[in-house]
């Protein structure tokens, strides 16, 4: 008995620990970025310091009127897609360097998101328009920097206008905010070679991936398509590579990369779902799922202390998948850049005989919409049916927001006047979802054993995907 009881209490500190470990975590990344020496995700100097929202103490906060923050957070939030926490911008930080204000965008900016009104550090924004951000980024800056000539002024000015002008490029940029586009990346391999990369990428837009579970997605590739390898820490760092066009900034901070991703993301717990579930009939799903979608995505237990058991993630080629490939393009030609680039010690790739894409562990599943890699389906419901009974459009405007989330179906809400929408749309509204859009399609994720799946079938699945 005593043993019983013994082994129970030190399962109950255990699974404690793994809470306050991931509560941690998520707090140390809201304060993660990797600025160093000049270098780094940066907007020019001095301009951050008459934005009233850069990490304000409270006493500063009071000062403000209350609509001035509502301006503030129309543009912030509605405009950029940046997540406003108690009237804070979520990474956005602002480093004293040189005696200047230096404006630095910091890792929870592009991962950390909202799903039902909750927010998840880790978690993808799904609101974020890089474009946006970018064109109006552009704009000011280069304004901005017409009067200053001090030297160290231009060197941060030049880095930021880099920054700028690659992610307002409307030839390989996002067509839809809640999309980034990889093509960016792509860029700092192209432009160190001297290859000019316009008309060589295509967008590769993909919706910002979650961060829990990466300790084991690295053995099987980062990013979506898992064509870059995770023996070594470093392509999750791809972003700012690009961002401060330095290897030699990517090499001084790769330490602290590494103590980054052991001691604060993979310590990473899933959300639970917040909501009501209905345990019978989640039951019925586990079975139809062991039996179907395992085969890909695999079995989901929990261990002893309760917490998600993360397993390797299988490589599922497109020829089988058949989801859209738009950010499979252009591979051959980069394999070649990567490999003679200043980082090609560090960076490599998986070299295999054919693309495709990572089916990953489904824990949190819930909060990770819209579903597949393009973000192309609102709804779990949605991804269960054939594609062309899947919606060809809806809003990721508040995508994020309670009143946005279909507790039913696992997903976003969507629109009631489809027609207005589709107009919308086809104008080219940024806020709306449109599967016509270059590397938009919502084919693919359908096999054999789904058109099987009866009504009742289908949403006993959804409900078993509330409990992962």
């Amino acid at each position: 008995m005593k043993l019983i009881f013994v082994l129970f209490f030190s399962l109950h500190l255990f699974s404690q620990s793994k809470k306050d470990l991931s509560i941690k975590a998520q707090k140390d990344f809201l304060n993660l970025h990797f600025f160093e020496n000049g270098r780094g995700m940066t907007i020019s100097p001095n301009i951050s310091k008459y934005l009233s929202m850069f990490r304000l103490t409270n006493d500063d906060l009071k000062k403000i009127p209350r609509w001035k923050k509502s301006i503030y957070k129309k543009i912030l939030e509605d405009r950029y897609g940046l997540n406003v926490l108690d009237d804070q911008v979520a990474g956005l930080f602002n480093v004293k360097y040189k005696n200047m204000d230096v404006g630095v965008l910091g890792c929870v900016a592009c991962h950390g998101g909202k799903a039902a009104g909750q927010f998840v550090a880790g978690l993808g924004n799904k609101i974020v328009d890089v474009y946006k951000i970018g064109v109006d980024a552009k704009r000011i800056q280069s304004t901005w920097g017409r009067f200053h000539n001090n030297p160290d002024f231009k060197e941060i000015h030049k880095v930021a206008m880099n920054f700028s002008n690659v992610i307002s490029d409307s030839s390989i940029s996002n067509l839809t905010r809640g999309l980034i586009p990889d093509s960016v990346i792509k860029t700092y391999f192209y432009k160190e070679a001297g290859v000019d990369y316009k008309g060589q990428i295509s967008r590769a837009q993909v919706k910002v991936p979650h961060l829990w579970g990466l300790k084991e997605k690295r053995k099987t590739g980062i990013f979506w398509g898992a064509e870059f390898n995770g023996d070594e820490i470093g392509w999750e760092f791809g972003a700012e590579l690009f961002a401060s066009d330095s290897a030699e900034h990517f090499k001084a901070v790769l330490p602290k990369l590494r103590s980054s991703v052991k001691n604060i993301v993979y310590k990473f717990q899933a959300p639970e779902y917040p909501f009501e579930v209905d345990e019978k009939l989640a039951a019925q799903g586990k079975k139809i799922f062991n039996t179907s979608c395992f085969k890909c995505h695999g079995v989901h237990n929990r261990g002893l202390d309760g917490y998600p058991i993360y397993h390797q993630p299988k490589f599922i080629p497109v020829r089988v998948s058949k989801t859209d490939d738009d950010r499979l393009k252009d591979f051959d030609r980069y394999i070649g850049l990567v490999q003679s680039s200043s980082v090609s010690d560090i960076l490599k790739l998986n070299i295999r005989k054919e693309m495709g894409y990572v089916a990953p562990n489904l824990w949190g599943i819930w909060s990770r919409f819209p579903y597949l890699h393009n973000a192309s389906v609102p709804t779990l419901d949605a991804l269960m049916r054939e594609p062309q009974k899947r919606p060809q459009v809806f809003s990721m405007f508040d995508a994020g927001e309670k009143y946005r989330f279909d507790q039913k179906k696992i997903g976003l809400t969507l629109p009631k006047r489809r027609k207005q929408m589709l107009a919308k749309a086809k104008a080219g509204d940024r806020n709306i979802y449109y599967t016509k859009r270059e590397g938009h399609s919502n084919s693919g994720h359908y096999y054999k054993f789904m058109a099987q799946f009866t009504e009742n079938d289908i949403k006993s699945l959804v409900e078993y995907m509330k409990t992962l």
